[in-house]
């Protein structure tokens, strides 16, 4: 557990605390639309689940662009090419 922050790997630990974070403001989110799906107008409602969709999307797509950055990096710092593993 000591080396799990250091000086090498602290922008990737700020950005994976970055992520946890929207994570859960993401499932508050949801939470609360669950909660006061039953009071809210309809058309609220509906842009409510949109916006949670647009969110969860981006988050998914912004992840996804990270950590492939991330392993591209490693890739070349080592000198391998990215190749597809049988």
């Amino acid at each position: 557990m000591k080396n799990f922050i250091n000086k090498e790997n602290l922008n990737l630990r700020l950005i994976q605390l970055f992520i946890l974070v929207a994570h859960i403001v993401l499932l508050k989110w949801i939470l609360y639309t669950l909660y006061e799906g039953g009071v809210l107008p309809f058309k609220t409602l509906l842009y409510h689940f949109l916006g949670i969709s647009l969110y969860g999307a981006g988050l998914i797509r912004f992840c996804a662009w990270y950590y492939k950055r991330q392993y591209l990096k490693e890739l070349e710092k080592d000198g391998r090419e990215p190749t597809l593993e049988k």
